[in-house]
């Protein structure tokens, strides 16, 4: 029995020390270098533990397969102008495959989750004669799953004859993209005139499937291919790609703004729809969509399609600062053609005060303090004030002292403990015609008779006494006796 019960105990203590089943280590993330240790581990769980900016960091694409929770935090400031080292194979719409690399703050996310993420700021720039597939957040989706985030920035793309795709969220693949919003500005120029290249832009998603549900998009695509162009408000080419994936659904989701394009090809496609440029591939679900978006295709293939127009701008700038709710930045325009641009961002901050005392702290309860803002009065800080510390004792240096009218005597008052809040002392005299004391301890003998030279604490607790009498000298008798 006694063993039987033993066994039982050990297996109660086990299952106690056992880690409980779906728990993980999340690993927070509070700064850029935090943000580039995920490519140590890819595979991990992070969540941000504030925003991030990555001003002047020459970020590197993350390959990545874990999981990431913005909490809701920002990155900004991104700058990627390299691809990531990551190689996979992309398909075009004839499933020819062709060996290409990816660029955005995650070159790949393949079976990973990112959520509650946003980006503000961001800007790729990539130049490159390699198969290459680019968005703000990831270049390459593999079943992986995006939801609540929302990017804004710019990213551009300059190829020579190759298969390209740039997206506001992701490039290419498959996966969810969920309650996501994008304010994108895209912009793509092929310069080998030569030979076709394969083109695809969307403001979520350049090529592949997903669902895509949810999304509010504002797009500005400039496009200027000398190949086939397959553009979308949501997605360029909607295709399964040769991906094994369910078929998927493009729903409830509003797309504003314009894509400005040519197709300098005998051969045209010329594909540019609000929502889905070109698909291949069904829909279980295709609802809901709303949009204000144009198609602004032109016939005139001298000119690089781009938003600014100057070759030499003049550009002026303005400085916003950040507001108690509002992000700060600072706003390029071009006083010739108009285009403007903004960068440089600095995230919302309040103004703090000083210390202000709410409740002052007592011999008997805790005390409270705070910091507001002092643009919008928010509570910014507050801190407890503990109690404050009586004193325990109070010992005078004598208890007995004899003197004649007109001297005087020094007294001195030790006052425990030394963490007391008020240690001062005040002084007194029992009978003021007797002798008198003042505020340092200082006895002086006016007349004969007896007087209590009390010290006592301020807050009250503690108190001592010294005991004086005071006598006539013989001349002063005699000064008494004979007037």
């Amino acid at each position: 029995m006694k063993k039987a019960l033993s066994l039982l105990l050990c297996l109660l203590l086990l299952a106690a020390l056992a880690p409980r089943a779906g728990a993980e280590d999340v690993t927070e993330i509070r700064d850029a270098a935090g943000l580039a240790a995920m490519a140590e581990d890819p595979a991990g769980s992070y969540a941000l533990a504030a925003d991030i900016d990555l001003a002047g960091v020459d970020w590197t694409p993350v390959a990545f397969s874990g999981k990431l929770d913005g909490r809701g935090h920002t990155i900004y400031n991104l700058s990627v102008t390299r691809c990531g080292a990551e190689v996979r194979t992309t398909r075009d719409g004839n499933l020819k495959p062709y060996e290409t690399v990816f660029a955005g703050l995650f070159s790949t996310l393949e079976n990973a989750e990112v959520r509650d993420l946003s980006l503000r700021g961001a800007y790729l720039s990539i130049e490159s004669n390699e198969h290459c597939f680019a968005a703000l957040l990831a270049g390459y989706i593999d079943h992986s799953a995006i939801s609540g985030c929302a990017v804004e920035g710019r990213a551009e793309f300059v190829g020579r004859a190759v298969m390209v795709g740039l997206g506001g969220v992701a490039g290419y693949g498959c996966g969810s993209i969920t309650d996501c919003k994008a304010e994108v500005e895209l912009f793509f120029e092929d310069r080998l005139l030569e030979r076709r290249c394969e083109q695809f832009m969307g403001g979520v998603l350049s090529c592949g499937v997903a669902d895509i549900e949810r999304c509010t998009v504002r797009i500005e695509g400039y496009d200027s291919c000398h190949g086939y162009v397959h553009n979308g408000g949501l997605v360029g080419m909607y295709y399964l790609c040769g991906m094994d994936y369910p078929y998927c659904s493009v729903s409830e989701n509003y797309v504003g703004g314009f894509i400005r394009f040519f197709e300098a090809n005998t051969d045209r496609r010329a594909y540019c729809m609000p929502y889905r440029g070109e698909y291949l591939t069904g829909l279980r679900r295709y609802e809901g969509n709303s949009n204000d978006f144009q198609r602004l295709e032109t016939f005139d293939y001298r000119f690089v399609l781009r938003p600014e127009s100057c070759e030499d701008p003049d550009v002026a700038e303005e400085i916003t600062p950040p507001g108690c709710d509002s992000w700060g930045f600072t706003r390029h325009e071009c006083r010739g053609c108009g285009h403007s641009w903004t960068d440089s961002y600095t995230p919302p901050e309040h103004l703090s005060g000083d210390w202000e005392s709410v409740e002052a702290p007592s011999y008997t309860a805790a005390g409270l303090e705070r910091r507001v803002c002092t643009r919008c009065g928010a509570v910014l800080e507050e801190r407890e004030l503990p109690a404050l510390i009586a004193t325990e004792s109070c010992a005078l240096d004598r208890h007995e002292a004899a003197l004649h009218p007109g001297e005087t005597i020094p007294l001195r008052a030790e006052v425990g403990p030394a963490d007391a809040a008020d240690r001062s002392v005040r002084w007194s005299s029992s009978d003021e015609s007797v002798a008198v004391v003042d505020e340092k301890g200082v006895v002086t003998a006016l007349d004969r008779g007896r007087a209590e030279i009390r010290a006592a604490t301020a807050d009250g607790f503690c108190s001592d006494v010294c005991v004086l009498n005071v006598t006539y000298t013989f001349g002063q008798w005699l000064r008494q006796l004979f007037g």
